[in-house]
């Protein structure tokens, strides 16, 4: 691979160029000739290339940096990639709550969230309110005109069928905010009731065994954009995006499956078909056996999801035989990345908070 002069040069790490502390550029690249070409590379003593640029710039280069830039090597700090699963899944990604005060216990629970995109935490703290400083250790947490923090429990005249005892079907949160909250964390503080059992789905392997069984509908589900709204109380929050979103490679980044509230925008009518059938098939594949995982909401029982990725549910319970409580909020990717990288730089995992 030939590289590039610029794409080199921006590159450079010597403390008149980058910063040390916040590793920004002092310069703008604009200023950097239009024409720049590499002179010469000379090799110190200890095998680093050294660079000499056509505007009298020298710099010294770490080999190992470059060759991770250039993907000739992995990059240690890169969360783990996602793998689809089922209900085969032989462990659920779980750790008791003491552990994540050690790197080791935070590496594996950081490990099964990027793998599977989910994780539970046992035995946390489960007083109201508990969960912000919980979900702290891994994000800000957003707020959303539910507030900060968000109390499931039954109440009339719901605004939400997360209020009530009724069963939810495996869906994503929020599908109608721009941008969709990333991570949720379900906390529960209390649960009596019989029944109301949670459910989670991955959305890769049911995106994937789609685009296995009806590759016409996985591509329709990609491309149609789909509106959603939420318009209750005074709010209104909408959003359009295709169900089924995906990179340049085709590998699916987010999904959007929430069936009470979808309208898909006006399209030919061979187009709506492949739309509504494939929007079928995929409801299927998230209640089929094979895909569902569940299990019972103990109090100190915290989960937490990809909310791009990971759909849940829960079944059916009877709010008269008990109380169930739980608590949930949201926070963004860019925190749980956050931790893996420093926990693979330094071996403690941080999130970088400004000091006030």
């Amino acid at each position: 691979m030939q590289l590039h002069p610029t794409w080199l040069r921006e590159r450079v790490s010597e403390p008149d160029a980058l910063d040390p502390v916040n590793h920004q550029r002092l310069y703008e690249t604009s200023d950097l000739p239009a024409d720049l070409r590499v002179e010469a590379v000379e090799t110190d003593a200890d095998g680093a290339p050294r660079v000499r640029f056509s505007d009298g710039y020298v710099a010294r280069f770490d080999p190992a940096l470059l060759a991770i830039e250039c993907g000739w090597e992995d990059d240690r700090e890169q969360p783990p990639a996602p793998v689809p699963w089922t209900t085969a899944l032989s462990e659920l990604p779980a750790i008791r709550y003491e552990e994540l005060d050690e790197a080791d216990g935070m590496r594996r629970l950081l490990d099964g969230f990027f793998r599977y995109g989910f994780c539970i935490m046992r035995g946390t703290p489960n007083n109201p309110g508990d969960l912000h400083q919980l979900a702290s250790r891994f994000g800000f947490v957003r707020d959303t005109h539910w507030g900060q923090l968000f109390d499931v429990v039954t109440k009339p005249s719901a605004s939400d069928l997360a209020y009530t005892g009724l069963a939810l079907a495996a869906h994503t949160d929020n599908p109608y905010r721009f941008p969709v909250p990333g991570i949720q964390f379900l906390h529960c503080l209390e649960n009596g009731v019989a029944g109301g059992l949670s459910t989670i789905v991955d959305g890769l392997a049911i995106t994937e065994r789609l685009a296995e069984l009806a590759p016409d509908e996985a591509e329709v589900l990609a491309e149609l954009p789909v509106r959603f709204r939420y318009d209750t109380y005074g709010c209104i929050v909408e959003d359009s995006s295709p169900l089924i979103e995906r990179d340049k490679h085709g590998q699916m980044i987010g999904l959007r499956l929430s069936t009470r509230l979808d309208y898909v925008l006006p399209a030919p009518p061979d187009k709506l078909d492949l739309f509504y059938s494939g929007r079928r098939r995929l409801q299927k594949l998230a209640a089929d056996p094979e895909f569902v995982v569940s299990f019972p909401f103990e109090p100190g029982l915290l989960l937490m999801m990809d909310n791009r990725r990971t759909l849940h549910g829960r079944t059916a319970f009877d709010g008269n035989t008990g109380r169930r409580h739980l608590q949930g909020c949201y926070i963004d990717h860019d925190g749980p990345r956050s931790l893996w990288r420093t926990l693979m730089r330094d071996g403690v995992a941080s999130l970088g908070r400004e000091a006030a």
